[in-house]
């Protein structure tokens, strides 16, 4: 046992194990069978880089319209020029950007934590540390970053190091030098906007406490800031200057709206599950049931004998096993009970409350982004309209962070109170690491939710559908003279193979065009069965989707699983005001009926791995009108 200890206590170990879980959670991205999600990834990111990458208009005026998506977009619609991701696409492949974005991301979320826990947080010089460093390092470096945000999550202890570093007055060039490269590589609208005012805030408490301001620490924060303003000026000149440019985010009305018993409910979905896809922390399972021990057991004096240790281990784990803290963690006096703890803690005995402190930040953060859903506040935005088209609900996205630390103090705590801790301790980060991969974004199987660039794109039919149009109507060389919209499929797949649509999703798009595509759908979302969806589309809208088929592959998947014929569909859009903004064919996941009643001529038939689609022209027979074609042209 005291050998096995004390491998579990080298450094050497520590660089193997690290270096082979890194290699096995980075291997799908290599494997030749990567399949990512669909949702806020396939359908949306990759599409966005992939348009602005290959526009020509990368450095283009906030007014130059940019075709293929909703009719054409203005450049202002797309994200900043200075962004790596976006490079990445710029000169590479569609997926292998996503996979370089990936790899990086891993990279830093490691080396960022290493360095964080290393310099700042595990006791240096300990037998223990390098177990608590790489530990750590691991459990944060395999969480599932959404890679949309580039490393926004994935920097949040690299910054953190820097920060602190710089408070202490021993920064270099090179610290100075991140502060200025972090905005390129992560998202200020995402993440690093409640960063800044949390680290804002951290200075005023740092200023009270020394009586002294600290210059560096400031000048750093705002050296920050002002860098990440830099690099969003589109959106700042399209918010507070261009007033020709009218969001479709003025009418949001998706916050300020949970009655008070589902506000308390989300914030213990914050609390133990975090934000699925875009901020989890994969913390329920393993990590809070050992903090929470953790907490009683650092009040206790004594060390644990080798006996107490070995029945104290066996509750511990056969607890996580019967999932009893699932029954514990859910229970609606948790939380209460959790801050009620972490006060008096903190109040008795300051020097041992890390971990309530922690506790303590973390359900602050999740109560403060609840705050934002509460309907009782709803008439803020009244008042202060940016609680109308921005999500403050982020605040806690900085959980992930909060995380990693309490961990470490959580894992400390054991190996000072607990015998055979090193052991249990590789256990867990051992089922930890299973978690990561079984939640990871990407993986070699194909699911309901992830798909192949292949499946998803299907470059091979649209290749035969473009080649077939141009067959077909011979009179028009060049595709892009057409416009389609899709049904039951997302209109991503178009965009990615170069074809322009009407349809789209877009977070900032003119609310003009919002009101034109209602007007095509008109009859569908006056149905009394669409009160939700309406409800959606006037609240949010940035899908601008043909409803009554849910576009998605998942509920398309559910058919093809089931090896089911796909049902027929009726198309319900208005197909003379599709024509009057300029559409020609509907692509179309599901075969339609009733097509002289709408207006449809059926073309081709066209299957491929995933999807099965067919081909519709839509017979137009008047000229595009005049309030129509002003919006084309602009």
């Amino acid at each position: 046992m005291n050998s096995l200890n004390k491998i579990l206590l080298c450094k050497r170990f520590w660089i193997f194990f690290s270096t082979i879980s890194m290699v096995v959670y980075l291997f799908p991205l290599f494997s030749g069978h990567l399949h990512i999600p669909v949702y806020d990834n396939l359908d949306s990111n990759v599409i966005w880089n992939t348009i602005l990458a290959h526009s020509n208009k990368l450095f283009s005026p906030n007014n130059t319209i940019i075709p293929n998506m909703m009719n054409g977009l203005p450049r202002s619609s797309y994200g900043s020029e200075f962004g790596l991701l976006l490079w990445l696409y710029y000169f590479l492949e569609p997926q292998t950007a996503f996979i370089i974005n990936e790899l990086l991301i891993h990279i830093i979320a490691f080396t960022g934590a290493y360095l964080l826990l290393s310099k700042y947080i595990v006791p240096q010089k300990k037998y223990y540390s390098y177990m608590l460093i790489y530990v750590g390092s691991i459990y944060f470096a395999t969480l599932p970053f959404w890679s949309g945000s580039g490393a926004s999550i994935a920097s949040l202890p690299l910054t953190t190091y820097i920060l602190l570093t710089i408070r202490d007055h021993n920064a270099k060039i090179y610290h100075w030098l991140y502060l200025v490269v972090l905005p390129l590589y992560s998202s200020f609208i995402f993440l690093y906007i409640f960063y800044i005012v949390y680290a804002g805030v951290y200075w005023i408490y740092l200023a009270i406490k020394q009586q002294k301001i600290n210059w560096h620490l400031f000048g750093a924060i705002f050296l920050m800031g002002s860098v990440f303003l830099l690099k969003y000026y589109r959106l700042l000149y399209s918010m507070f200057i261009d007033s020709s440019f009218i969001s479709h985010r003025v009418e949001f009305d998706v916050f300020f709206q949970d009655n008070l018993k589902e506000t308390y409910r989300l914030i213990y979905v914050k609390f133990l599950e975090g934000h699925i896809p875009h901020a989890a922390s994969l913390q329920m399972d393993y990590l809070l049931p050992l903090a929470i021990i953790a907490f009683f057991m650092n009040f206790m004096k004594k060390r644990f004998s080798s006996l107490e240790s070995m029945v104290i281990w066996l509750i511990i784990v056969s607890s996580i096993a019967l999932d009893i803290w699932d029954r514990v963690l859910q229970n609606r006096y948790t939380i209460p009970a959790i801050i009620v703890l972490s006060i008096w803690a903190i109040y008795k005995t300051p020097h041992k409350s890390s971990i309530a402190k922690i506790f303590l930040l973390i359900l602050s953060t999740n109560i403060l982004a609840t705050f934002f859903q509460y309907e009782g506040f709803h008439e803020l935005i009244n008042y202060f309209p940016i609680f109308r088209s921005f999500n403050f609900v982020r605040f806690y996205f900085i959980d992930p962070l909060l995380f990693l630390l309490l961990l470490s103090f959580t894992l400390e705590v054991y190996i000072r109170k607990l015998s055979y801790s090193p052991i249990f301790i590789f256990i867990f980060i051992c089922f930890q690491f299973i978690l990561a991969q079984q939640s990871s974004f990407y993986s070699l199987e194909h699911t309901d939710e992830k798909l192949s660039f292949k499946e998803y794109y299907a470059p091979d039919i649209f290749n035969q559908i473009k080649y077939d149009i141009l067959q077909k109507y011979p009179n028009t060389k060049n595709i892009h003279d057409y416009k389609f919209i899709s049904y039951g499929i997302e209109p991503a797949v178009a965009l990615y193979n170069d074809l322009y649509t009407v349809d789209g999703y877009s977070t900032n798009y003119p609310l003009q065009y919002k009101n034109i595509f209602r007007d095509i759908q008109q009859k569908v979302l006056s149905a009394p069965v669409m009160k939700s969806t309406k409800e959606m589309y006037d609240k949010w809208g940035s899908k601008l989707y043909l409803l009554g088929i849910n576009a998605s592959p998942t509920t398309y998947n559910l058919y093809k699983k089931a090896n089911m014929p796909i049902p027929t569909a009726r198309f319900n859009a208005d197909t003379s005001k599709l024509c009057d903004i300029g559409t020609n064919f509907v692509i179309s996941a599901y075969p339609l009926r009733d097509l002289n009643s709408t207006n449809l001529k059926f073309i081709q038939e066209y299957q491929g791995i995933f999807w099965h689609i067919w081909l519709y022209k839509i017979k137009c027979k008047k000229i595009i009108t005049k309030k129509y074609q002003n919006h084309i042209e602009n």
